[in-house]
């Protein structure tokens, strides 16, 4: 008996097996960069100190789970960002960082199968870095902040890879994880009083403070902090187009923002009229 495959089905099998090659290629770089420890990889510098990475396969240099943030549970949650504590040494970059507290990922299948297994924690304030060289160049940087409708995601998915970006066009990539739902955007103003006065948009001030560490940092990973693009899709696009507008942004360069997806143009209150 033949059993009819259908478009989606398709689809979907074809889906799962390039994300398992892709996945596995990626494992392969990060294995084989990291199997003699602090001997291998590509070193920058940052503010809060020494970072390793991995070449990868492509010869682009990755830095994966770089903290931007401090966690954000305990007396830090529904809490602006705040800079992460500098540490000593070399930290090793060289795995996704967690995703932020939410609920089962719903997407369909072609997306679902881009997804790598990751754990959920409120430290979850961290970004990769994707560049051609550790060196002077001043290329263009491109931040790309994650769809999800603010409720889920991370900007850690296969197809968010910055590598062949970063390759082709020579430019440096970065993907940003942010606070989300609740613990990103509840408002708790009215029976928290002043201190909660921030809650419903500490998601968005994420993305400030991630654009702050490119600001102070993208130099040491060959690129230019006078020439950032950020750029999402869905809900990234209203993160972006937030993001962009925002008056806490840090002082320096202006940013374009290039949006993708549905209701760019809809402009939608975050907060109560009322307040």
């Amino acid at each position: 008996m033949k059993t009819k495959i259908n478009r989606r089905s398709f689809v979907s099998g074809a889906a799962l097996g390039a994300s398992s090659i892709l996945s596995g290629a990626l494992n392969k770089a990060i294995a084989a960069s990291a199997k003699d420890g602090s001997t291998q990889g590509p070193v920058a510098n940052t503010t809060s100190g020494k970072i390793r990475g991995v070449v990868q396969e492509n010869k682009v240099n990755a830095f994966r789970g770089i903290p931007y943030g401090a966690p954000t549970g305990g007396a830090n949650r529904f809490m602006p960002p705040v800079k992460p504590e500098a540490w000593t040494g070399i930290k090793d970059t060289v795995e996704w960082g967690p995703e932020a507290p939410q609920g089962p990922h719903t997407e369909i299948p072609e997306v679902a199968a881009t997804i790598p297994k990751l754990t959920i924690s409120e430290d979850c304030l961290h970004l990769n870095v994707w560049t051609n060289g550790l060196d002077t160049h001043k290329r263009p940087v491109m931040v790309w902040l994650h769809g999800g409708g603010f409720t889920s995601g991370n900007g850690s998915y296969t197809m968010y890879d910055g590598a062949n970006m970063a390759r082709k066009n020579d430019v440096v990539t970065v993907t940003v994880n942010h606070r989300l739902n609740s613990f990103g955007f509840l408002y708790l103003a009215d029976i928290g009083g002043a201190k909660y006065a921030h809650a419903a948009n500490v998601g968005m001030l994420d993305t400030v403070a991630a654009l702050e560490w490119v600001r102070d940092n993208i130099a040491n990973f060959g690129g230019d902090p006078n020439n950032v693009t950020i750029f999402g899709q869905s809900g990234g696009i209203h993160t972006s187009r937030r993001s962009g507008s925002s008056r806490a942004l840090p002082e320096g360069p202006l940013l374009v923002a290039p949006l993708e997806s549905g209701g760019a143009a809809q402009s939608r209150r975050l907060l109560p009229t009322s307040h």
